[in-house]
């Protein structure tokens, strides 16, 4: 587990990082042998832990590196291309299906700055007073590593939309009942450039559901 979790380690100190997951082991046996991939329920565990309670950006960080070693083990699909996108514009309706590795990651604290921080060549000693500060992160695999993007209100409720598998409008409607002035493609083109869209299909009007395109 210190190896899925290694800033919580460096915040929480090793040897009580191993209390902590002990404790945690005996109140939720895991169910396959690979601690490495063991995890899934820390963070809502330290959140409650009586040691750790006090200090909630600790489960936060830990929901974002678990967050972390879900893209890492998640597949890497053959990006779509903005070619392909400009060749659909006229047929209606369309949903964007995205790499099965994206993660949108919503913070009470800043736990992407904390890790970063915490990673080489970070300088975790500026962050002794750090406020609460809310983080929109959406991180995804990138070859053997994860990319990370900060993303403000209504970049996050696009993102969102759009990875459950509703239409471009639907994303977009979203979007903009928190900016007006949304930049719609600007949004769409950081979405392709980041290789994030493996696929475009058409919304069947009867069900409103995504259908495979060719």
């Amino acid at each position: 587990m210190k190896a899925v979790f290694p800033v919580t380690v460096q915040l929480l100190d090793e040897r009580y990082f191993s209390y902590v997951a002990s404790c945690f082991i005996r109140s939720n046996p895991p169910q396959e042998p690979r601690l490495s991939r063991y995890g899934a329920g820390l963070a809502s565990f330290l959140a409650n832990f009586e040691g750790t309670a006090h200090m909630p950006f600790v489960s936060e960080v830990a929901r974002l590196e678990w967050k972390i070693a879900e893209a890492l083990d998640a597949p890497l699909e053959r990006p779509s291309t903005l070619i392909e996108l400009y060749e659909r514009l006229s047929s209606g309706s369309f949903a964007l299906f995205l790499q099965p590795s994206l993660r949108l990651v919503l913070c009470r604290w800043p736990a992407l700055s904390i890790w970063a921080a915490h990673q080489h060549g970070g300088e975790p000693d500026r962050l002794a007073d750090f406020n609460r500060e809310p983080e929109r992160i959406a991180l995804w695999r990138h070859g053997d590593t994860v990319r990370f993007l900060r993303l403000d209100a209504a970049e996050f409720a696009f993102w969102h939309v759009l990875r459950r598998g509703r239409g471009l409008e639907a994303a977009v409607a979203r979007a903009c009942r928190h900016s007006p002035e949304f930049d719609i493609a600007r949004a769409l083109t950081g979405l392709f450039v980041s290789e994030l869209v493996i696929g475009i299909h058409h919304m069947k009007e009867s069900s409103n559901q995504p259908e495979r395109v060719p």
